[in-house]
């Protein structure tokens, strides 16, 4: 009998047990039907001793509210993390210790949103100041701003940054998906990062998604205290709650810290080597043999134009000149030729990544060293995460049809 069944038994004879399953065994699709099965909590041997008797406490807590007990009095053997006890062996993790940067410099070096420019290093001062919160981050700006990228740069000098980085967009936040995207932190010994990108769109049962994830409860309650949360807002939130769209009592809980993030018009320094970047990827999405280059009148025309759809929009505009350029050279008429393209397209401003994408960043980010998260930098790496990805989904398929069921009830 291994554990699974064993919790299966016991639960046919005390029905409301709360189980904290600890497994030498744990694979991705397990741990997605555990989740399911509404387990207090999911750990995979060797686990941290602090985490584990930290959940085991807020699990007794948990289940003494709930039957009207009060909760474990400062007597408990339990870790003193939760009493204050600074002294304790097993408090928690701390900040890390860090001097603070110079204001006249960047905060830290950028790996994903390039700049140099004053509005840019204000922006990566306050990215360093929220670093470790715990806290829900909500990041608004217009729409098609780089989100992800500053999600992810944020991701990587904080606390979290041995954790698994997952991404979740408005078209994909169901339970369901939020369970596959969150797998891989049961299987990390560190939290990771989620990040969330279009809450302006969330319809109101998306909303009651949101808080059940914020406190842990129903399908969320194994990953509880196991992620930082990011979100991502192309709107003003507070106007949607004004207006009735958007839940106050939610918006009041993500808005305690928040962020606004600059719009490209304001970074026009900081354009070239972000298109820069943008090439070199886009000549890996194309194929290209040869690095594409601008011309200088090229360059001049990118820092003029107002970029209403910011960092997305230039995306777009790039990768279509790079892919209808005859030459690697790309001049101002193949960038207003891309800038046509994109018009009539009508395309979203906001680009946000596919249930592919996210599988893809879900599997990489649990599996690969601390240095190779994020963003692949060559083909290489792209097939190597793609096929990772293919072998899990294979062996998911059947876990989600029990997920979906389990959720369903």
């Amino acid at each position: 009998m291994n554990g699974q069944v064993f919790m299966h038994e016991l639960r046919k004879i005390l029905p409301d047990i709360a189980v904290v399953f600890v497994s030498g065994s744990l694979t991705l699709e397990l741990a997605i039907q555990l989740s399911s099965e509404g387990v207090a909590g999911i750990f995979n041997k060797p686990t941290n001793p602090k985490v584990l008797l930290e959940k085991i406490n807020e699990t007794l807590s948990r289940s003494a509210g709930h039957e009207g007990k009060p909760a474990i009095s400062s007597n408990s053997p339990l870790p003193a993390v939760h009493r204050g006890n600074s002294n304790s062996p097993l408090a928690a993790a701390t900040t890390i210790a860090s001097a603070d940067p110079a204001p006249g410099n960047l905060a830290y070096t950028p790996r994903y949103l390039l700049g140099q420019s004053n509005a840019f290093r204000e922006f990566t001062h306050r990215l360093w100041k929220v670093r470790d919160f715990r806290s829900v981050l909500l990041l608004q700006g217009e729409a098609g701003s780089p989100f992800e990228l500053l999600a992810r740069d944020l991701a990587e000098i904080s606390m979290f940054r041995e954790g698994p980085v997952m991404l979740c967009d408005a078209e994909q936040f169901d339970p369901r998906h939020l369970i596959e995207t969150l797998a891989p932190t049961l299987l990390s010994p560190d939290p990771g990062t989620l990040i969330v990108t279009g809450v302006e769109l969330f319809s109101p049962e998306q909303q009651k998604v949101l808080g059940n994830l914020m406190s842990g409860r129903d399908v969320f309650l194994p990953f509880a205290r196991r992620f930082r949360l990011i979100l991502a807002a192309a709107a003003n939130l507070s106007e949607l709650a004004d207006d009735g769209r958007f839940n106050d009592t939610i918006y009041y809980k993500i808005s305690s810290l928040s962020l606004n993030v600059p719009a490209l018009r304001d970074l026009r320094e900081d354009i070239l080597p972000n298109a820069n970047q943008l090439l070199t990827e886009h000549r890996i999405t194309l194929n290209a043999r040869a690095p594409f280059t601008l011309t200088d009148a090229a360059t001049t025309w990118l820092q003029a134009q107002d970029w209403p759809g910011n960092y997305a929009q230039l995306s777009r505009i790039l990768l279509t000149a790079a892919r209808h350029s005859r030459t690697a050279e790309i001049d101002v008429p193949a960038l207003e030729s891309g800038l046509r393209h994109s018009e009539k397209a009508n395309l979203p401003a906001a680009v946000t990544p596919g249930p592919a994408t996210a599988a893809v960043a879900a599997v990489a980010a649990a599996s690969a060293p601390a240095t190779d998260r994020g963003p692949v930098a060559d083909a290489r790496s792209v097939f190597r995460m793609a096929t990772k990805a293919y072998d899990f989904s294979q062996r998911l398929m059947a876990s989600l049809a029990a997920a979906d069921a389990a959720v369903a009830s």
